[in-house]
């Protein structure tokens, strides 16, 4: 599974091209609106690609590609369900997110909320996505340190630390703009790298299509975990997903709201290419490698299926497009780092150091802590990916844990309080803590050990999800009425006393644990009392219930604070949300932004250029075909950028 000097090649020119785009947005880098926000310029149609692109990692070639050769038609539909959940939670609040001028993704939530809970989002917010840049190096340097250093015991760590190095540069330097368009080409290498993959394979296998097996909709009965459950969790929690965070930053980015749309719109429509994009080939993988024991290079591994992509890729590309392929695979996981750290820069230098503690802190203070954050960021992300790689620490286990325990109680809150005006200003951090404690119940904690009867009730991934949207809408939604009932002590205990009973008994009659039901606990036959039998489940079940009951109280008061009182922050914050923007007056005219549009298209059909160049050498004209296709993909994209930077000048110019 090594690759060729030619392969070496064309990884390094296109790393080199990186740094490239970072020394250019550097100019453009005057203050924290520019480093964060890209001062409202960033064209639409660069923001709607690294929005995508944001989305997508070394997971995508590795973890989504297994679960497409274990399930078959189960895995191409679950590629099916991303762009409906985005798209809903793109039209839930991507204009509002534009028209509430903000340049950090939980900036709003002081003026929405409150101070309290603008801290306490942040903090977890800010802190879970330092997470995932430490799974995305880990699975990168996993699966690609091997095969560009076969047989060395350092290859891992070598991957791992100088693919961080570089997104550290580029991030550093050129802000939100360095990030955008280094998405913007990684797409367009990924893209052609894929679809040449793809049409190499429909050319050496013949009736490929009808080789597969029968359309079905169900996963195969090894896969019970993944059924329609799963399927309709995913798609609620991308709801959800798609209106918060990392994504808002490209809604808020572009000019306007008309802007914001076409870049929503963009992404859905790349989402949908996904089945073809990321399933088809790990699922042919099963006609060329009936059994994952098979895989070439993998075979060995715990989970060979992991490597069945990147197997497919090398045992069609040739010696230089196998290496384009690698960049590709390194673009995903860069684009999905770059704006990890710089969404959860500007969120601890915005919300937390000026808010928090300096509040007069001055635009360029602002430019300046961002970029010591990322800094810290950088070595937090190697850190952790090399003690999942090296020392075989679990931070991968657990932060997929965590990640689920919080994502959907912070998600709920953050995108929802753009759209429902009438809710009390406390009911955010309500649905965070409630939320949080309801995934703890309802997830499978078997890593910790002696702790994992804390979640007793042992649900499979799609319905814990639905469990905890469900009671965290309750919590966030249902805060008025809570806090009318709060006013009278005696209504909260009541209330409180009736969803601790009632959320006992749901505990004991609709739970996954096999070890946890009434007849378990009550029937004559009754175990041994201990950590394992069903009395340590009940008597967790029981705090649990207990515990609901004592939250339902506290917030049902927290909330009554509200009741009554004029919220005029919170009404002009919504007539903000309704008032459309005024480009010339807040944005002004993007001459300069026109620029990048030549440079974008430059870069593109450079990297043709350089497909073409490996004809030059014996080893690259193994199959010349492939990288004519590559490069004539690649003069398109670039000629139409290049195109519409000409377009965007002459609009400006008849409007002077």
């Amino acid at each position: 599974m090594g690759i060729h000097t030619l392969d070496w090649a064309t990884i390094i020119v296109y790393l080199f091209i990186m740094i490239a785009i970072a020394v250019f947005f550097t100019r453009f880098m005057k203050g924290a609106k520019d480093f964060f926000a890209g001062g409202r310029q960033i064209p639409w149609w660069i923001a709607g690609i690294s929005l995508y692109m944001g989305l997508f990692s070394a997971w995508t070639f590795s973890g989504a590609a297994s679960l497409v050769y274990r399930t078959g038609w189960y895995g191409m539909i679950y590629f099916a369900t991303w762009p409906i959940g985005f798209f809903i939670g793109f039209m839930l609040a991507g204009v509002r997110y534009r028209r509430s001028r903000i340049i950090s993704p939980v900036e709003y939530i002081e003026t929405r909320f409150n101070r309290a809970t603008h801290t306490t989002l942040s903090i977890i917010f800010g802190v879970s996505l330092l997470y995932w840049p430490i799974q995305h190096l880990a699975a990168l340097g996993k699966m690609v340190g091997p095969m560009l250093f076969p047989g060395s015991e350092m290859a891992i760590i070598i991957t791992i630390i100088v693919i961080a190095t570089l997104v550290l540069f580029y991030t550093f330097s050129g802000g939100i703009w360095a990030v955008c368009v280094t998405d913007a080409v990684q797409s367009f290498l990924l893209i052609g790298a894929v679809a040449v993959v793809i049409g190499v394979i429909f050319i050496e296998i013949p009736d490929v299509l009808g080789k597969l097996p029968p359309l079905t909709i169900h996963a195969p009965a090894s896969e019970a975990s993944y059924d329609t459950w799963y399927l309709f969790a995913y798609i609620m929690q991308a709801i959800f997903a798609a209106a918060m965070g990392d994504r808002a930053q490209r809604y808020y980015s572009v000019r306007d709201e008309r802007a914001t749309l076409k870049v929503g719109l963009l992404t859905t429509a790349l989402f949908c290419l996904g089945p073809i994009f990321f399933g088809l080939v790990p699922f042919i993988a099963t006609i060329v490698w009936p059994d994952p024991s098979m895989i070439p290079g993998f075979a060995g591994l715990k989970n060979p299926q992991e490597g069945v992509f990147i197997a497919m890729a090398a045992r069609y590309l040739p010696p230089g497009i196998l290496g384009m392929f690698i960049a590709a695979m390194l673009a995903a996981t860069m684009s999905a780092t770059d704006t990890c750290w710089n969404t959860a820069s500007a969120i601890f230098s915005i919300d937390l150091y000026k808010q928090v503690f300096r509040p007069k802190t001055t635009d360029k203070q602002i430019l300046k802590i961002g970029r010591m954050a990322i800094v810290i960021f950088f070595f937090v992300a190697v850190a952790g990916a090399l003690a999942i790689t090296v020392k075989g620490i679990k931070l991968d286990i657990i932060g997929v844990t965590v990640g689920i325990l919080s994502s959907v109680a912070i998600s709920i809150p953050l995108s929802l309080g753009l759209v429902v005006r009438k809710i009390s200003r406390w009911a955010g951090v309500g649905a965070v803590v409630v939320g949080t404690f309801a995934a703890i119940i309802a997830s499978d904690l078997s890593i910790l050990g002696p702790l994992e009867i804390v979640g007793f009730m042992k649900y499979p991934f799609g319905y814990r999800v639905s469990f905890i949207i469900v009671v965290t809408l309750a919590v966030f939604l249902l805060s008025l009425p809570m806090g009318r009932l709060g006013r009278s002590r005696v209504k909260a205990i009541a209330l409180s006393a009736v969803s601790a009973i009632g959320l006992w008994f749901f505990f004991i009659f609709f739970n996954s644990n096999q070890a946890l039901s009434w007849n378990s606990v009550f029937g004559a036959a009754q175990p041994a009392a201990g950590a394992d039998s069903p009395h340590g489940y009940f008597i967790a079940m029981t705090i649990a219930a207990l515990a609901f009951g004592g939250l339902t109280y506290l917030f049902c008061r927290i909330y009554s604070r509200d009741i009554g009182k004029p919220e005029p922050e919170v009404d002009k914050f919504f007539t903000l949300l309704k008032t459309p923007i005024d480009v010339k007056k807040e944005v002004g005219d993007e001459t300069e932004t026109a620029t990048v549009y030549p440079f974008v298209g430059i870069i593109v059909m450079g990297l043709a250029v350089m497909t073409l160049a490996l004809l030059l050498f014996p080893a690259g004209r193994v199959s010349p075909g492939i990288n004519i296709s590559l490069a004539a993909i690649l003069i398109v994209i670039g000629l139409i950028i290049i195109r519409g930077g000409k377009n965007v000048l002459r609009q400006i110019n008849e409007s002077k």
